[in-house]
């Protein structure tokens, strides 16, 4: 993938760090600030990212904007800059809505998306909204891009980037078990950690066939997997995911 745009960031700490390898494969010419020194100078010697003075020089040289800050951060940092018609933001500002920053970067334009580190491996469901072409381009270097069709939906479905970390650290769980058994340590992690992406990718693969269904081909009369089954759901195991995305939900 190639794009010849100029993408200026705002807030390169964590996530920037994890975009990178996979945005800079993408052709575009990426400038950071060289307030945050120790990340801006990795990127640079990394990937050639160019560290100019300040945000405001980025945003005056750059096509598409990207701000990374934190979202109690990001409506102050932006109102003290000035961006210019035919701009775009591109905030990766969590659980922010539209109605908080796009005044602050008008007249640019917005766009809201949600990566996850996984953009290190190009594996990072990345949701968006509203659809934008090139953001879409740049993102797409992360992983499939998903564009809701309201911002409505963005705040519940952001939820799941969270999931994303209780799913690892339901891995993590579930590794060490195995390894108790006496497994080695790094085959169990691997183990549980290609089985849980086999269970994604059947999902994944399979769209026309619900989810229950798949279980129901599993958890087949006397088989292990419904007899683990009935044990998870005698405990109630499954409401609490779904507490916890409920208490994030209420949070936005």
């Amino acid at each position: 993938m190639t794009m010849t745009m100029t993408i200026g960031i705002i807030g390169a700490g964590h996530l920037i760090k994890h975009m990178m390898p996979a945005m800079s494969k993408t052709g575009s010419r990426f400038l950071v600030s060289e307030r945050g020194r120790e990340t801006s100078a990795h990127l640079a010697e990394r990937y050639g990212v160019e560290v100019l003075a300040d945000n405001q020089s980025i945003i005056d040289q750059s096509e598409i904007v990207i701000v990374a800050v934190r979202p109690f951060d990001a409506v102050e940092v932006c109102e003290g800059l000035s961006f210019s018609d035919g701009q775009t933001v591109l905030s990766l500002c969590a659980g922010l809505p539209s109605s908080d920053l796009a005044p602050a970067i008008a007249p640019a334009s917005l766009v809201m998306a949600m990566p996850v580190v996984a953009a290190q491996f190009s594996e990072s469901p990345t949701l968006m909204y509203p659809e934008h072409r090139a953001c879409r381009k740049l993102l797409e270097s992360c992983g499939p891009v998903l564009a809701l069709k309201s911002e409505d939906s963005f705040a519940p479905a952001a939820t799941i980037a969270c999931y994303y970390g209780w799913v690892q650290e339901l891995i993590s769980q579930m590794s060490d078990w195995v390894a108790a058994q006496g497994v080695d340590p790094e085959i169990a992690r691997l183990l549980t950690a290609q089985m849980t992406r086999a269970a994604a990718t059947t999902v994944r693969e399979r769209p026309s066939t619900p989810t229950s269904q798949l279980v129901s081909e599993l958890a087949t009369p006397r088989s292990f997997t419904l007899k683990g089954l009935e044990v998870l759901h005698e405990a109630d195991a499954f409401t609490p995911w779904k507490r916890a995305a409920d208490a994030l939900l209420r949070t936005n």
